[in-house]
């Protein structure tokens, strides 16, 4: 069989070369007779037939060259009477041509076929005819921040005081001169050292940090071409010409407002050309240290012999990507969500996420993986429809795309980690999947949801942070079920967190009501969904989610730090209480008589005792519990106040914006606990506000920095008014409202009745993770905790 599928490749593989060689033949011819377009119509054919049958063999890194080649011959036919960018076109066509064979060649041999060694051509059939290049977003989407600073330089002696706008006006005349003149070839030293000047000079006079980086990392591409460590294709020009349109809307926009809306994908293109020279000037060095280029496209001479080898590439590149796609495809996932709860009905707010998903396509064919990119493409398909109104977007379709994501999500490890790792024998048996297991794992998992589903109604039932017990008085009985069924099936790490939680419930479910401490229910009802979803993920046939035992495990932990709840007590009464008799006031003696039998009740009996009191009920605002919440609202004021201002100035800092919305989730949740119920709602709508942003339902705008800053500005003053009664001074329903608003895509009304959950809120005690059928399918990126949206 291995000779007889040798002999296949064999025979397919002349054919394919001869189909190129007609194509390249055909080529030739047109450059020759640039007035007959049959020819560039019979090369589009002849690279469209070569496409199919790369495909067909699954040999995705050369098919998608191919295709690359198909379209750039569709562009050139198209623009044939116009004669537009011709030369360039044809260059890189005809290199594609001669590139082609080499490399399907080695695949054939053996080789693995792996399209990151194709990027730069790629890359340069994409730049001719104006599309997107393939190296933006995914690759080096996690290293866009750098540890160097921005540091404004003091102009020289002379040199008149302008501003960061005025000398952008003033510099762009000099960078377009240096721009057009080594676009054409001319004194190509000289133009390179004016196009150096420009951005040397950006960045030092640059105050902000996306200012600053961007021309840092464009000079860095100047120095490479300098040194000819890069080569001066269509996709190098194309990004510094894209440099110039920066450098008009850094002057029209202002500085500040400029840093609001970076051009992201622009220094990721540059970043990957800097990443890839083989030129290792002062300038180049600096920028693969400080974005760490290094440790994901390494340049030293051994690894790219490896590289041209088509060996495997970094395992760093490699987790780099998966972390990027999954990023991404939970975000597509998210939105779906998010449209699907607030009723489907303005399908152009997924108009993004199609573009999201080409990127992500894009991604996985440069990287080989070529069926999970017809996969992917085949959803994006669907997507547009339902954006172009051609399709309903009905639930159901919705989430049969989120499932595929989800598919495309759990293989991608495989497929990446097959380029890592040596391939297998292919002459070992392989294992059989084992239908009937498979059925009995299903079987015990769904009755293991079920009884951690009671459990789980028990704890989210609790509200303002108290706990009864008596209402599920067999709850040990069901986790001794859970663990041994888990037992049975070999799962010994859920075995432990299901001992752990186990323990955490055994210190709350006693009988009587438990007042727990502020974080508690949310930290145990976190640990809980965790294992359910591990559970979900099992039973629908796909790969162990461990990182959702990582969270219950981070959960317990926590738990495991916080003393021991208990019941509360009545207070003993103080010595010779019993003596003293209790008048009970409001009640009316109905006639004298009884007004006479009252008093010789009294006289006869001037020792009796007042009745016991009653347990008092349980106060949600006890001083107590104040105390400490007042303690914990400092610290996460503190924690807001340091990193909203790093997003502010610079909005690629995500992870500052995370952790506000971390403390404004956990200042929401432990406010309406302790019965700081304004404090508690103020947040809440401040930390949907922010979710929005997160999940990209919403773009940074002025409107809501304007509105975010007010929100950090007044929060001090809401925990000042619990903590010794200063009023507050700012319009706190105001900022609510207008946080509201914008969340939900309105004016600046604050939403009716009713319209908070429909904007993303739950209700008290219940988890949005099966709020809806997409919501059960998307993998939560961060804990779950009651009454919370994921972020």
């Amino acid at each position: 069989m291995p000779e007889v599928a040798s002999q296949t490749f064999e025979l397919v593989g002349r054919e394919v070369n001869a189909t190129l060689a007609a194509a390249r033949g055909a080529l030739e011819s047109y450059v020759e007779q640039p007035d007959n377009a049959a020819l560039l119509e019979q090369c589009a054919q002849d690279l469209h037939q070569v496409q199919g049958v790369l495909r067909m063999l699954e040999i995705y890194g050369a098919a998608l060259l191919a295709e690359e080649m198909e379209h750039v011959a569709q562009y050139l036919l198209a623009t044939h009477s116009e004669r537009k960018s011709q030369a360039e076109s044809l260059d890189a066509l005809m290199r594609a041509m001669v590139q082609l064979p080499s490399y399907l060649e080695r695949v054939l041999a053996g080789g693995r076929d792996l399209a990151l060694v194709l990027l730069p051509l790629l890359n340069d059939l994409r730049a001719v005819r104006g599309h997107a290049l393939l190296s933006e977003g995914t690759l080096l989407l996690l290293n866009l921040k750098s540890d160097k600073q921005a540091q404004p330089v003091a102009g020289t002696p002379g040199e008149p005081p302008l501003t960061v706008e005025q000398w952008a006006r003033r510099l762009r005349a000099r960078y377009q001169t240096g721009l057009i003149g080594w676009i054409r070839g001319e004194r190509i030293e000289q133009n390179l050292e004016i196009l150096g000047a420009v951005s040397r000079k950006l960045e030092q006079i640059a105050t902000r940090q996306p200012v600053f980086q961007l021309w840092w990392v464009v000079g860095a591409v100047i120095e490479s071409l300098q040194e000819n460590g890069l080569e001066s294709g269509q996709s190098v020009k194309r990004l510094l010409g894209l440099a110039d349109r920066e450098i008009r809307r850094l002057y029209e926009q202002g500085e500040a407002r400029y840093s609001q809306t970076p051009p992201v994908e622009l220094l990721n293109n540059l970043l990957y050309y800097v990443g890839r020279s083989e030129s290792s000037g002062g300038r180049v060095s600096a920028v693969r240290t400080s974005f760490r280029l290094v440790e994901l496209l390494p340049v030293d001479e051994s690894i790219e012999q490896e590289r041209e080898n088509l060996s495997a590439p970094s395992v760093k590149l490699m987790q780099t990507v998966a972390a990027a796609i999954r990023e991404d495809l939970g975000k597509v996932k998210d939105v779906l969500d998010i449209f699907v709860r607030r009723g489907a009905g303005q399908p152009q707010e997924l108009a993004s996420q199609v573009e999201l998903l080409r990127k992500i396509g894009d991604t996985l064919g440069v990287l080989g993986l070529g069926e999970l990119r017809a996969r992917v493409q085949s959803e994006t398909e669907r997507l547009g429809k339902i954006v172009a109104g051609t399709l309903r977007a009905d639930e159901a379709t919705l989430v049969e795309i989120a499932a595929t994501l989800i598919g495309v999500e759990d293989k991608l490890d495989d497929g990446l980690v097959a380029m890592i790792m040596p391939p297998k024998d292919t002459e070992l048996p392989q294992q059989e999947t084992d239908a009937e297991f498979q059925q009995v794992q299903a079987a015990v998992l769904r009755e293991c949801i079920v009884n951690l589903q009671r459990i789980k109604e028990a704890v989210v039932q609790s509200v303002g942070g108290t706990l009864d017990a008596a209402g599920l008085d067999s709850w040990q009985d069901l986790m001794r079920g859970m663990k041994a069924g888990l037992l049975l099936l070999g799962k010994a790490r859920a075995v432990e967190i299901i001992e752990a939680v186990t323990n955490q419930l055994r210190r709350v479910m006693q009988p009587g009501v438990h007042v727990l401490p502020p974080g508690f229910v949310d930290r145990l009802a976190d640990a809980i969904v965790s294992v359910e979803y591990y559970m979900e993920t099992l039973q629908a046939g796909r790969a162990d989610p461990w990182y959702m035992l990582d969270n219950a495990q981070a959960c317990v932990q926590a738990l495991e730090q916080q003393p021991t709840p208990a019941p509360p007590t009545v207070p003993a009464l103080e010595e010779g209480a019993y003596a003293k008799t209790v008048q009970i006031p409001g009640a009316l003696p109905a006639a004298g008589a009884a007004q006479s039998d009252a008093r010789a009740v009294g006289a006869a009996a001037p020792t009796l005792a007042a009745s016991p009191p009653k347990p008092p009920k349980v106060e949600y605002a006890d001083p107590e519990l104040m105390k400490l919440f007042i303690e914990e609202a400092h610290e996460e004021l503190g924690k807001i106040e340091h990193g909203f201002p790093v997003w502010d100035q610079n909005p690629l800092e995500r992870d500052s914006l995370v952790t506000v919305r971390r403390c404004f989730h956990t200042l929401k949740g432990s406010g309406r606990m302790v019965g700081a119920r304004e404090l508690g709602e103020f947040a809440w709508s401040i930390e949907n506000l922010v979710n929005r942003l997160l999940d990209n339902t919403l773009t940074r705008s002025p409107a809501i920095l304007e509105t975010l800053r007010a929100a950090v500005a007044a929060l001090p003053e809401l925990i000042a008014q619990l903590e010794s009664g200063t009023p507050v001074r700012s319009d706190i329903a105001a900022i609510s409202s207008r946080a509201h608003a914008l969340a939900a895509g309105r004016g600046t009304a604050r939403p009716a009745d009713g319209e908070e959950e429909a904007s993303g809120e739950a209700p008290p005690g219940t988890y949005t993770l099966s709020g809806s059928t997409v919501g059960r399918l998307v993998k939560p990126a961060a804990p779950l905790s009651p009454s919370a949206p994921r972020a």
